[in-house]
Protein backbone atom coordinates (compact mmCIF):
# COMPACT_ATOMS: atom_id res chain seq x y z
CA UNK A 1 0.00 0.00 0.00
CA UNK A 2 1.41 3.39 -0.91
CA UNK A 3 0.99 6.49 1.16
CA UNK A 4 -1.06 9.17 -0.52
CA UNK A 5 0.36 12.66 -0.65
CA UNK A 6 -1.82 15.63 0.04
CA UNK A 7 -1.35 19.31 -0.66
CA UNK A 8 -2.56 20.16 2.84
CA UNK A 9 0.21 22.21 4.40
CA UNK A 10 0.64 24.35 7.48
CA UNK A 11 -0.80 27.52 5.95
CA UNK A 12 -3.98 25.89 4.76
CA UNK A 13 -4.42 24.34 8.20
CA UNK A 14 -3.80 27.71 9.84
CA UNK A 15 -6.30 29.36 7.50
CA UNK A 16 -8.90 26.72 8.31
CA UNK A 17 -8.32 27.20 12.04
CA UNK A 18 -8.57 30.98 11.76
CA UNK A 19 -11.76 30.89 9.69
CA UNK A 20 -13.52 28.52 12.09
CA UNK A 21 -12.32 30.40 15.18
CA UNK A 22 -13.13 33.76 13.58
CA UNK A 23 -16.69 32.85 12.65
CA UNK A 24 -17.48 31.31 16.02
CA UNK A 25 -15.62 34.03 17.94
CA UNK A 26 -17.38 36.85 16.08
CA UNK A 27 -20.78 35.41 16.87
CA UNK A 28 -20.03 34.73 20.55
CA UNK A 29 -18.28 38.06 21.14
CA UNK A 30 -21.02 40.12 19.47
CA UNK A 31 -23.73 38.25 21.36
CA UNK A 32 -21.90 38.77 24.63
CA UNK A 33 -21.48 42.49 23.95
CA UNK A 34 -25.14 42.84 23.06
CA UNK A 35 -26.31 40.90 26.13
CA UNK A 36 -24.13 42.78 28.60
CA UNK A 37 -24.15 46.40 27.37
CA UNK A 38 -26.92 46.69 24.80
CA UNK A 39 -27.38 47.08 21.07
CA UNK A 40 -24.68 49.71 20.46
CA UNK A 41 -22.11 47.62 22.31
CA UNK A 42 -23.18 44.52 20.40
CA UNK A 43 -22.63 46.17 17.04
CA UNK A 44 -19.36 47.66 18.26
CA UNK A 45 -18.20 44.28 19.52
CA UNK A 46 -19.08 42.76 16.15
CA UNK A 47 -17.11 45.50 14.39
CA UNK A 48 -14.11 44.91 16.66
CA UNK A 49 -14.22 41.15 16.16
CA UNK A 50 -14.55 41.46 12.39
CA UNK A 51 -11.70 43.99 12.28
CA UNK A 52 -9.39 41.59 14.09
CA UNK A 53 -10.59 38.77 11.83
CA UNK A 54 -9.76 40.77 8.69
CA UNK A 55 -6.33 41.80 9.98
CA UNK A 56 -5.38 38.20 10.82
CA UNK A 57 -6.64 36.91 7.46
CA UNK A 58 -4.59 39.53 5.63
CA UNK A 59 -1.61 38.48 7.72
CA UNK A 60 -2.02 34.88 6.59
CA UNK A 61 -2.09 36.00 2.97
CA UNK A 62 1.12 37.94 3.58
CA UNK A 63 2.70 34.90 5.24
CA UNK A 64 1.81 32.79 2.23
CA UNK A 65 3.73 35.24 0.04
CA UNK A 66 6.71 35.30 2.41
CA UNK A 67 6.94 31.52 2.71
CA UNK A 68 6.79 31.18 -1.08
CA UNK A 69 9.99 33.22 -1.26
CA UNK A 70 13.39 32.59 0.33
CA UNK A 71 13.10 29.82 2.95
CA UNK A 72 15.81 31.44 5.08
CA UNK A 73 13.75 34.58 5.52
CA UNK A 74 10.43 32.92 6.31
CA UNK A 75 10.75 32.95 10.11
CA UNK A 76 11.83 36.58 10.24
CA UNK A 77 9.18 37.52 7.69
CA UNK A 78 6.47 35.78 9.72
CA UNK A 79 7.55 37.74 12.80
CA UNK A 80 7.34 40.99 10.83
CA UNK A 81 3.84 40.03 9.65
CA UNK A 82 2.74 39.29 13.23
CA UNK A 83 4.08 42.61 14.52
CA UNK A 84 2.49 44.36 11.53
CA UNK A 85 -0.87 42.77 12.37
CA UNK A 86 -0.68 44.11 15.92
CA UNK A 87 0.32 47.58 14.70
CA UNK A 88 -2.57 47.71 12.21
CA UNK A 89 -5.03 46.55 14.86
CA UNK A 90 -3.88 49.19 17.35
CA UNK A 91 -3.97 51.85 14.62
CA UNK A 92 -7.58 50.97 13.80
CA UNK A 93 -8.45 51.09 17.50
CA UNK A 94 -6.92 54.57 17.77
CA UNK A 95 -8.71 55.84 14.66
CA UNK A 96 -12.20 54.74 15.68
CA UNK A 97 -12.01 55.20 19.45
CA UNK A 98 -13.80 58.58 19.64
CA UNK A 99 -16.62 57.95 17.15
CA UNK A 100 -20.11 58.70 18.44
CA UNK A 101 -21.66 55.62 16.83
CA UNK A 102 -19.16 53.31 18.49
CA UNK A 103 -18.97 51.90 22.01
CA UNK A 104 -15.19 52.15 22.32
CA UNK A 105 -14.73 49.78 25.24
CA UNK A 106 -16.79 47.06 23.56
CA UNK A 107 -14.89 47.49 20.28
CA UNK A 108 -11.49 47.31 21.98
CA UNK A 109 -12.40 44.39 24.23
CA UNK A 110 -13.86 42.48 21.29
CA UNK A 111 -10.79 43.12 19.14
CA UNK A 112 -8.48 41.89 21.89
CA UNK A 113 -10.63 38.84 22.66
CA UNK A 114 -10.98 37.97 18.98
CA UNK A 115 -7.22 38.30 18.47
CA UNK A 116 -6.64 35.76 21.24
CA UNK A 117 -9.30 33.44 19.82
CA UNK A 118 -7.79 33.72 16.34
CA UNK A 119 -4.28 33.02 17.61
CA UNK A 120 -5.56 29.88 19.33
CA UNK A 121 -7.29 28.83 16.10
CA UNK A 122 -4.12 29.52 14.15
CA UNK A 123 -1.98 27.44 16.51
CA UNK A 124 -4.48 24.57 16.50
CA UNK A 125 -4.66 24.71 12.70
CA UNK A 126 -0.88 24.66 12.48
CA UNK A 127 -0.51 21.76 14.88
CA UNK A 128 -3.13 19.68 13.04
CA UNK A 129 -1.67 20.34 9.58
CA UNK A 130 0.66 17.99 7.79
CA UNK A 131 4.30 19.01 7.72
CA UNK A 132 7.02 17.73 5.47
CA UNK A 133 9.97 16.90 7.65
CA UNK A 134 12.48 16.42 4.85
CA UNK A 135 11.12 18.25 1.77
CA UNK A 136 14.27 17.54 -0.24
CA UNK A 137 14.15 13.84 0.71
CA UNK A 138 10.99 13.22 -1.27
CA UNK A 139 12.96 13.40 -4.55
CA UNK A 140 14.92 10.24 -3.70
Amino acid sequence: MTASRTARGPLSGMLRGVVVAGCVGSLVIATTGWATKGEKAGYSALAGALTAFAVVLLGLVAMRLIIAGDPGASMAGSLVVYIGQLIVLVAVLLVVRDRSWLHGAAFAAAAVAQTVVLQVGQVIGYSRARHEIYPEGSAR
